[in-house]
């Protein structure tokens, strides 16, 4: 049977239940604001893709840690809802409410709320803000260029009051139905992360060993090949291609649109009136915690700085080159000297790698190619099963936590 609806004049929340409240957010909510001055709480928390985790790379018995960070973070309790509102207008996609399990310290550019619990329970809490969030509710309040959400928006902001009874409801129903979305998410994300290992094994084999069956193998000398044919030649990778470094654009430049495409070290970035680069190329990313990663890219396009741009010699197929090179997980090699990640051309070109006669080069990356493109199939059918479960359980949380479905009376 249907309730009676009544309208709230909320933009992203609609009709109610006509017993439920809406109270400004100050009424429920009081900002904890205490800092861990003397660094008595070592246990550091960070938001992790809609939850408040440990930080597991923090040392606490560090001098850096504890003047300063520990000292300046927020002291939370269980049961604290936190709010993410930085950077509003730059970023859309970032989970921002979590709920705090454990007491811990985080980072005090955050908005930590204590629930006033005689009038919201704090799981129910944690599952309406998430229902404003799918709704983009906060990039509403956030106030300042980039719209930042601090408690002296927040405060005035209407929060929806069921009775207590009727949250512990709601509250228990989505805990139980979060958690079985969460289990199959997670399980087809593991599943996901085997198709890669699956991918990568697939072709580190076949990159070292080919796909002709009964010829002799002999040692490489190279730990990561191990045994190679014995018609193969084992050389530094120089001998392969020449790379160089794209050319800088600074982000000004790159646009949504435009006439060539613009790639940098982890692919495609937006677009630009010029190009640097024109025909069939790899490009394999200079900087950052994914260096080493490798694109094929054909046509006319900018290659920014951030990309190492592969020239391959006569003696090699590019598309053989574009394995052989994945294979070789160059992100290994990266110096971590400097304030983030690099991969030097020098050292990337002086590695010992492998090198079929061109007939078995072509053999090996039609073989990958095809094989690769199964997988990837695959891998592409989960990522969009995540996706649609991800999109049910927000779906699910928002119907429920703003009670445009009723929970059944047995939970």
């Amino acid at each position: 049977m249907s309730r009676d609806m009544k309208d709230t004049s909320i933009k992203w929340v609609g009709k109610v239940p006509n017993t439920w409240r809406v109270y400004p957010a100050k009424t429920v909510f009081s900002e904890i604001r205490k800092k861990n001055k003397d660094g008595n709480v070592t246990n550091s928390l960070k938001f992790y893709n809609g939850s408040i985790i440990r930080k597991t790379n923090f040392d606490a018995d560090s001098d850096d840690y504890v003047a300063e960070t520990i000292t300046n973070y927020t002291v939370v309790e269980p049961n604290t809802i936190m709010i993410n509102g930085l950077n509003l207008n730059y970023d859309l996609k970032s989970l921002r409410v979590g709920l705090v399990n454990e007491l811990g310290v985080i980072t005090s550019a955050y908005l930590a709320l204590k629930p006033d619990k005689e009038q919201i329970l704090p799981l129910y809490a944690n599952y309406l803000l998430k229902a404003y969030e799918t709704k983009m509710a906060f990039h509403n309040m956030g106030a300042g260029i980039r719209k930042t959400l601090g408690f002296k928006e927040f405060k005035n902001q209407p929060i929806l009051l069921p009775s207590l009874i009727e949250q512990d409801r709601i509250a228990r129903f989505l805990e139980r139905k979060c958690a079985t979305i969460d289990s199959v998410i997670k399980k087809t994300a593991n599943s996901i992360d085997e198709y890669n290992l699956l991918k990568k094994s697939l072709i580190i084999t076949t990159i070292t060993k080919g796909i002709r069956s009964s010829r002799k193998l002999v040692d490489s000398g190279v730990d990561w090949m191990g045994a190679v044919p014995d018609s193969w030649k084992i050389l530094s990778l120089k001998y392969l291609c020449s790379m160089q470094s794209g050319k800088n654009l600074v982000s000004e430049q790159i646009g949504e649109e435009g006439v060539y495409p613009v790639y940098g070290g982890n692919g495609k970035r937006g677009y630009y009136d010029d190009y640097n680069c024109d025909g069939k190329k790899l490009l394999v990313g200079r900087q950052g915690a994914l260096c080493g990663n490798v694109h094929r890219v054909e046509g006319k396009f900018w290659a920014t700085e951030h990309a190492v741009v592969t020239e391959n010699k006569d003696s090699c197929i590019i598309d053989y080159l574009y394995y052989l090179l994945i294979g070789m997980d160059l992100n290994q090699y990266a110096s971590s000297t400097a304030a983030q990640p690099g991969l030097a051309v020098s050292t990337i070109q002086n590695i010992r790698t492998c090198l079929p006669p061109l007939d078995e080069q072509a053999e090996i990356a039609e073989y990958l190619d095809r094989e690769i493109a199964k997988v990837d199939a695959l891998i592409v059918m989960k990522e969009k099963l995540i996706d649609e479960l991800d999109e049910y359980k927000k779906s699910l949380i928002f119907e429920y936590a703003t009670g445009k479905k009723e929970v059944p009376y047995c939970y």
